[in-house]
């Protein structure tokens, strides 16, 4: 484990840190150093106002467009390579994850909230899955705050926050841009923007982003079809009033992502001295060549269901599709007054969601879902010209979510069919006192109140082999196999989230009675129905039980007071030496589960001592952050088997995390910058309890035993998911100059140490430790407004696992990240 101790020298280790520049984390298309000006200015709106980003005292990374797009992100779920801080888990479908420093939530569904808030043009996104959807175009820059945000930010920020921010339109100014790239995999991408003064008083700026791409993957899975749009309109009648209202619109149609079955573990049998159920077996299958592939379907086939004990089914790659759109409205009003700003933030956004995706043990899953927010902020930054200046605000958002889900595994089909959704508003306000001229207090107050719904119908219709388990009937191996469950006579289920559909699937086959229909488990014995295969070896080959949870309606309420202390002192003109202790919240929820129909809140306490600096006439910067985080009842969303069948319990977790922080840029020459960031983390479990049915816990942890018929694991001690114990990213630029061209060549060095990606923490759910190389050379012609760039990115074909999910019946499927890519790529500024 890595150790970091707070000693009497830390001022010194702080003020003198190395580390990578949050105004320069990546490759730039542009020199961001000249030899009379050093290193530029960087402008962040991270504290709610505009200021450089060596005065903002907290912890914060910025990358600006030309960064995003020399590193490859082609959406937000591409961001975990830009920082050894930020860790992304994109599973099926658009579902993503994001962590801080291990801080962070799997949202598998729309009843669990994200750690780390995601915020589009000032506008908080209430689900997760935004983040497949937001394109990386146009932007000004994004922005990582790390740690809890929650005096500012407050709802679900425990691990910090995402903001992107776009380019703004600008009076006076007739602009804009158009780019575009072709790459390997047939990749062909483009995006632009206009800016247009209508008037001295009007301005609209349009943009746009397109991107085709093959699947990553043999089988077509990890490909990109996706296209967004942007419009803006900024009316500023005087120098009080400003208007701004926004649209966005994005839509993916796509494969979607594909994982590799990389092996199988054995499976219970029952026997004395049998093989254990984390035992490994790998399956010689290459990464990359997808879950429909037939070598993935032939080893899918050659495993049994339980408890049908009939064999899974293969996967046509017709079966794997996304169709999902994201639309959102806003506006910014900003008015000034002698002793402030006033700034008022009304938003709608919605998305609509048909996608079905593959997993270990998947046929495939189903999911459609509608959602939409509102939302309202309204703030007054204050300018005086005292010694205290603040902000104080309110925020309100309403979001209504309807979902009709199945994670369809051949023989097993938990259904859910739910609305759910709710309200949250808060009141806030942090402000910043001065002492002298280079001391400052500030301290801040944030007080929420959530309410949260969810309304639905849970089925879990699970076949058994012969007849259902209190009927007698119940047949295993050797016994299942003389009735001819494993003879491929057993008929799948349809991969439908309609439970009224999928009970008339049999009926319209002749395999169940013709008078069956969709009954409600919960109320005495679960509802039955038998399988009469005509010509089969049994009379009753079957049986599909509903073992679901039935009718569930939960609805909870949750408020809770967040405040920020922090202390700042400039020691020299430009340098800042700061402390903060900040508290974060996340409110509980609901979920349809007998097992945990509800969950915890959890807090964060985090504690912070930095230091930003700039030395040799603004050549060099040097920046720092030690950091110890007390993370009490994270919500853990992981996979298990209950019921005999899939499940996503939540449980809550204790946790302690602790490091160090250490950015560097050094402008060596007029034409040379090097930037170098380097994290060193221990994230580690204090207390964490998983459960599933007795003796099917696929888990690497000691179990403590059966109590009810469930059994308990204790995984405390465990390494946190997404925290490597060290990360760090070395980026070096020099600019050739040519006569009237210049040639930019940059370097960028990334390493993380393993990390584990799986709440089963077993050794191959875990991310090797990887080191990739990106290049890229981009010739500028003096004022000609144009630049043509050749890149390689990952150029070593270094591939890691991002994304690991097991099935109960031991298939490991795994996600890996992008192959070496390479291309071209011309801009064209006007």
């Amino acid at each position: 484990m890595v150790k970091v101790a707070i000693t009497a020298s830390s001022v010194t280790v702080l003020s003198l840190a190395l580390g990578l520049p949050n105004a320069y984390s990546q490759q730039s298309n542009e020199p961001e150093v000249s030899s009379q000006a050093g290193i530029e200015e960087v402008l962040v709106t991270a504290q709610r106002r505009e200021q450089s980003l060596q005065d903002a005292a907290v912890p914060v990374q910025t990358f600006d467009q030309d960064q995003l797009t020399q590193a490859g992100m082609e959406s937000a779920q591409d961001l975990g390579l830009l920082s050894p801080a930020l860790g992304v888990s994109a599973g099926g479908g658009p579902l993503t994850s994001f962590f801080v420093r291990g801080v962070g939530a799997l949202t598998v569904n729309p009843l669990t909230d994200a750690a780390v808030a995601q915020n589009v043009d000032g506008i908080y996104l209430g689900r997760s899955s935004g983040a497949a959807g937001q394109a990386m175009y146009d932007l000004a820059r994004v922005e990582l705050l790390k740690g809890p945000q929650g005096t500012l930010y407050g709802r679900n920020a425990t691990g910090g926050v995402v903001n992107y921010i776009p380019n703004k339109p600008v009076l006076g100014e007739n602009s804009g841009y158009l780019q575009g790239e072709v790459g390997n995999y047939s990749k062909i991408g483009l995006q632009g923007a206009a800016n247009v003064a209508v008037s001295d008083t009007v301005a609209i700026r349009v943009s746009g982003n397109s991107l085709d791409r093959d699947g990553f993957s043999d089988d077509g899975t990890n490909d990109q079809d996706s296209y967004s749009l942007r419009a803006q309109l900024l009316f500023e009648p005087n120098d009080k009033l400003s208007v701004r209202v926004a649209a966005d619109y994005s839509e993916v149609s796509s494969t979607g992502p594909g994982g590799d079955l990389i092996g199988t573990y054995a499976n219970p049998t029952g026997a004395p001295n049998g093989p254990s159920i984390t035992d490994f077996t790998p399956s010689g299958i290459p990464i990359s060549t997808g879950p429909t592939d037939p070598r993935a379907n032939e080893l899918r086939t050659s495993v049994l269901h339980t408890p049908s004990f009939a064999p899974f089914q293969p996967i046509d790659p017709n079966d794997l599709y996304q169709d999902i759109s994201w639309t959102g409205f806003m506006a910014e009003i900003n008015y000034q007054t002698d002793v402030g700003t006033l700034t008022f933030l009304p938003s709608y956004r919605e998305s609509e969601q048909d996608y079905q995706f593959s997993g270990p043990g998947f046929a495939p899953a189903k999911t459609q879902e509608e959602n939409n927010q509102t939302s309202f902020e309204l703030r007054f930054a204050t300018d005086l010209d005292g010694p205290l200046n603040g902000i104080l605000g309110a925020f309100y958002i309403d979001e209504e979510i309807s979902t009709s889900t199945v994670f369809a595994q051949n023989f097993a089909s938990p259904i859910q069919n739910y609305d759910n959704g709710g309200d949250s508003w808060a009141i806030f306000g942090q402000g910043t006192f001065e002492l002298t001229e280079t001391f400052r207090l500030n301290a801040g107050v944030r007080y929420t109140e959530d309410s949260k719904f969810a309304d639905g119908i849970s089925d879990t219709f699970v076949t058994f082999c012969g007849g259902a388990p209190f009927s007698g009937n119940f047949l295993t191996p050797p016994a299942s196999f003389g009735n001819g469950c494993a003879s491929g006579a057993m008929p799948a289920h349809p991969v439908t989230s309609d439970r009224d559909e999928f009970i008339q699937y049999f009926v319209d086959n002749g395999l169940i009675a013709p008078d069956s229909e969709a009954d409600i488990p919960g109320r005495g014995r679960p509802p039955f129905y038998d399988l009469t295969i005509p010509g089969g070896i049994s009379p009753v080959l079957g049986t599909i039980v509903n073992v679901g949870d039935g009718e569930l309606t939960s609805e909870l309420d949750y408020s809770e007071t967040t405040y920020r202390l922090g202390v700042e002192w400039d020691w020299a003109d430009d340098n800042l030496l700061y402390a903060t202790f900040e508290t974060g919240y996340r409110a509980g929820g609901v979920d349809l589960s007998t097992v945990s129909p509800t969950y915890d809140p959890e807090y964060i306490d985090a504690f912070t001592i930095g230091s930003k600096n700039r030395f040799f006439d603004n050549t060099l910067q040097l920046n720092a952050e030690l950091f110890l985080w007390e993370y009490d009842g994270q919500q853990v969303t992981y996979f298990t088997t209950l019921d005999s069948a899939s499940a996503f319990p939540i449980a809550n977790a204790d946790a302690t995390i602790q490091g160090l922080d250490l950015d560097m840029i050094w402008a060596a020459t007029s034409n040379t910058t090097i930037g170098l960031s380097m994290q060193f983390l221990d994230a580690t479990y204090d207390e964490l309890t998983l459960v599933s049915d007795p003796g099917r816990g696929r888990f690497g942890c000691a179990s403590d035993g059966v109590t009810n018929g469930i059994e308990t694991y204790s995984c405390a001690g465990n390494e946190m998911l997404y925290s490597p114990e060290f990360g760090a990213d070395l980026n070096l630029n020099h600019i050739v100059n040519m006569g009237n061209y210049d040639l930019s060549l940059t370097a960028v060095v990334s390493h993380r140490s393993e990390q584990q990606t799986n709440f089963l923490f077993l050794d191959e759910t875990e991310s090797d430790a990887y080191t990739m190389l990106n290049f890229d050379a981009t010739l500028f012609a003096d004022n000609a407004g144009w630049s043509v760039s050749a890149f390689v990115r990952n150029a070593t074909d270094e591939r890691f696992s991002v994304n690991s999910n097991v099935s109960n019946r031991g298939l490991n499927y795994t996600i890996y990240s992008p192959p070496r890519t390479y291309g071209l790529r011309l801009t064209a500024n006007f």
